[in-house]
């Protein structure tokens, strides 16, 4: 199993080839390679003209370094209303970077789905929600075909009005991430199972994993509080005194809590019944985010370390 992690951060910080520098020297074996980054860094290393070189590079960099590029992540500010087509440029942005992608040598690209506009908890939203999402990524699915890349759907939270609590408004489930990827019936879809969203919209991360074996063939692995979208290193919750974690999690599930709430023992219990087998990506945006540049390398190894110890119970037998 690759010990994967996201690159947002340190491409933005340092760029591609750095950051593997980075990675490699932590003891990752994966990346996980990010296209939703905006503005300079997307101009600078996805919107140029000589953007196909550099990711042949990049590809062979990685290569060069025994860094396995296994997933990664398109951009996603694609909204309702926005026309499924490359008359719309945010459309166009994806479908850029599943290309680039496929130049790197990436088997996988995570897709967001889009949220709707109109007020959730009306008769047959999800209903509507699936439609759509349907339309929109049968829309993409030539382009996997032609590139030869597939497209993962995501479990998502949406949030809403007047106190932006998290929702299963967008995949949130583990019945409309099921069926999501049922209707597109596709070898180019696969499953990508967000375990810090899982906690958010369901507050029951492990059952999730467990009621979509035969779905997940890739994760999402970082902390949070089931309320904030913390992207935080599994360490506090994995670590923390047992006795004192459960009881306060559980009062208010769904409000900001004083600790992470993830019970980490059972959700790697549940990623080893399915038999999960893909990479194990620790996607770690905001806790990156909090290092100084010269200090992310010790954040990294904090993060392999801890990552190393997770990922050995889920491959345990």
């Amino acid at each position: 199993m690759l010990l994967s992690v996201e690159n947002g951060v340190a491409l933005e910080r340092v760029g591609a080839k750095a950051a593997i520098d980075m990675f490699v020297e932590a003891g990752f074996t994966g990346m996980d390679y990010s296209f939703f980054n905006s503005g300079e860094v997307w101009d600078r290393e996805f919107g140029s003209p000589d953007a196909f070189r550099k990711a042949e590079e990049v590809r062979r960099y990685a290569e060069e370094k025994g860094l396995v590029l296994c997933q990664s992540h398109a951009p996603f500010r694609f909204r309702d209303g926005m026309e499924m087509n490359e008359s719309e440029p945010e459309f166009c942005r994806i479908v850029r970077s599943m290309e680039l992608a496929t130049a790197m040598g990436i088997p996988s690209i995570v897709v967001h789905s889009v949220m709707l506009q109109e007020e959730p908890g009306l008769p047959g939203y999800n209903e509507r929600l699936l439609d759509y999402n349907e339309r929109y990524y049968n829309a993409l699915l030539p382009y996997a075909e032609r590139f030869g890349i597939r497209i993962a759907v995501e479990n998502l939270t949406g949030r809403r009005p007047p106190q932006n609590e998290p929702t299963t408004d967008n995949l949130g489930t583990p019945e409309l991430f099921m069926e999501m990827q049922d209707r597109l019936k596709s070898p180019f879809i696969c499953g990508c199972l967000d375990i810090g969203h899982a906690n958010m919209t369901t507050h029951d991360a492990p059952g999730f994993i467990r009621k979509c074996k035969g779905y997940i063939q890739y994760i999402h692995t970082h902390d949070n509080d089931g309320f904030h979208d913390n992207h935080q290193l599994p360490a506090i919750s994995y670590y923390l005194d047992k006795d004192q974690m459960p009881e306060r999690a559980l009062k208010a599930p769904r409000k900001p809590g004083e600790y992470f709430n993830i019970p980490w023992d059972e959700v790697l219990l549940a990623l080893r019944e399915i038999a999960y087998d893909g990479p194990f990506n620790l996607e770690l945006v905001r806790y990156m985010s909090g290092f100084r540049t010269e200090d992310l390398p010790l954040g990294l190894k904090l993060a392999v370390q801890i990552g190393r110890r997770m990922m050995k119970e889920v491959e345990r037998s």
